[in-house]
């Protein structure tokens, strides 16, 4: 419990006040002794006594009694938390609360300032990282620019144009310096509008990426699902029970998107039962193919099994993934080092990924090789969703799993002839090789270098 601090203020108010023990004592009327006790905490004060010591400190009462600086206190204990390197006496906090109440007070509110200022920044950042309207105003802003500035060359270089076409030079030039006026002010705008602390994460895409890197892409509570009969109230319940647990789940689409993925989790997980699966994929040495026959599964909830495993649980190489549909939007990505996916936008077309859309169900191997000469295995399969249906088109998602160059020898025995490598980027705006035939857009980073 807690010792009372009333004498510590009371001592403090006395000195401020200039006045003696003695002469304190005798205006409350007690005595000098019984004031030193009160003063050092080691007797209780409150009812007539404290008044009448308040009355002559000219004070109010409730400034020196318990409780007062509860909050202070404990904003000065979160302060000394988030600073552990600076070794600030945390036992000695309340005294220093009571015995200078307003240093603590001022220090308190710096740090609650503090840590405000820190949850804006980190809004902000997240805002400029990921931030799909700031990405797509800034692309708006320079396709007005190029055009303003082609339009304009014409205008200079050209002396016998055509009046009609001169006006219509002119009006171009008119348009698209109005749109540029416009997303400069819709961005001024956007940035003078309050940042929200609690609204760094811009989709709920990107809520499912963020609660998947929380749990680090695995979840044991599921994995175990195939080893023994479960029934699908058995599976809501576990699944219900890891968005609690997490509790950081806020918008109705993000969960929407959260529980879906951890039901696929778990399907997968009855389907491929980890123990035999992770047998299997060791004996096979990682071959999806003979694995999904193995299992009677699909290559997709494969690839997802070997992607989303708990590193603690197998000896299995990392492996990244990453899950798209027709028009080319990921649905599931799980990162692995050196091979980042683009946020938003498109992907670089010459992934596998892509290539697997123009040759259904048949799996697609390639050497890949990243600006910076990184190298991948990259193996890819486009499969159909649904079953298919006379006069329908399948709905196909297209798969792609990532491992690292030098883990092929984990691979031995069925990897094919992956053949001349092959360079690839991340996405053609920050893509630095020269003249790409799959380039879809200009890069942004200055001049182009070698393929």
């Amino acid at each position: 419990m807690r010792k009372s601090l009333s004498g510590t203020r009371i001592r403090e108010q006395r000195r401020q006040a200039k006045l003696t023990q003695k002469a304190l004592a005798e205006q409350s009327g007690i005595s000098a002794s019984y004031l030193n006790l009160i003063e050092h905490n080691r007797r209780a004060v409150a009812g007539k006594v404290l008044l009448a010591i308040a009355r002559v400190l000219d004070v109010p009462a409730s400034s020196l009694s318990d409780g007062v600086d509860s909050a202070k206190i404990s904003d000065l204990h979160e302060a000394a938390a988030h600073h552990p390197g600076i070794g600030a006496e945390v036992a000695g906090i309340e005294e220093y609360a009571g015995r200078f109440p307003g240093w603590a007070g001022m220090v308190a509110a710096l740090y609650r300032q503090t840590r405000d200022q820190e949850a804006v920044i980190t809004a902000l950042s997240d805002r400029l990282t990921h931030d799909p309207f700031l990405a797509e105003s800034l692309h708006g802003m320079l396709s007005n620019i190029t055009a303003v500035r082609s339009t304009s060359n014409i205008l200079t270089s050209i002396d016998d144009i055509d009046p009609e076409k001169q006006a219509r030079f002119h009006e171009i030039i008119h348009e698209e310096s109005r749109r540029l006026t416009e997303t400069a002010q819709s961005l001024v705008t956007y940035f003078d509008k309050k940042a929200d602390p609690n609204a760094g994460i811009a989709t709920p895409q990107e809520e499912l990426d963020s609660f998947l890197e929380r749990h680090n892409y695995s979840f044991p509570q599921l994995d175990d699902l195939g080893e023994a009969p479960t029934n699908p109230v058995e599976t809501a319940y576990l699944v219900n029970r890891i968005l609690v647990n997490d509790g950081a789940l806020e918008n109705p689409e993000a969960n929407r998107l959260v529980t879906e993925f951890l039901q696929s989790y778990a399907r997968d997980s009855e389907a491929l039962p980890h123990s035999d699966f992770a047998k299997k994929a060791r004996q096979s040495h990682y071959n999806p193919s003979e694995i999904a026959h193995a299992f009677g599964t699909s290559m997709h909830m494969v690839f997802r099994r070997l992607a989303y495993q708990d590193a603690a649980r197998t000896a299995a190489p990392p492996m990244g993934l990453i899950v798209a549909n027709a028009a080319g939007r990921a649905i599931f990505r799980r990162p692995i080092a050196d091979f980042a996916f683009p946020r938003h936008g498109n992907a670089c077309p010459r992934w596998p990924l892509f290539q697997a859309f123009a040759t259904p169900e048949t799996p697609v191997a390639a050497l890949l090789e990243l600006p910076g000469r990184h190298k991948f295995i990259g193996l890819a399969i486009a499969e159909a969703q649904d079953a298919r249906a006379f006069g329908q088109p399948p709905e196909l998602n297209a798969a792609m799993l990532i491992l690292h160059y030098e883990q092929r020898a984990l691979l031995s025995g069925w990897l094919p002839d992956l053949g001349a490598t092959r360079p690839i980027g991340i996405t053609c705006r920050i893509c630095p090789r020269k003249a790409c035939n799959a380039r879809t857009e200009p890069q942004i980073l200055g001049d182009e270098a070698e393929g």
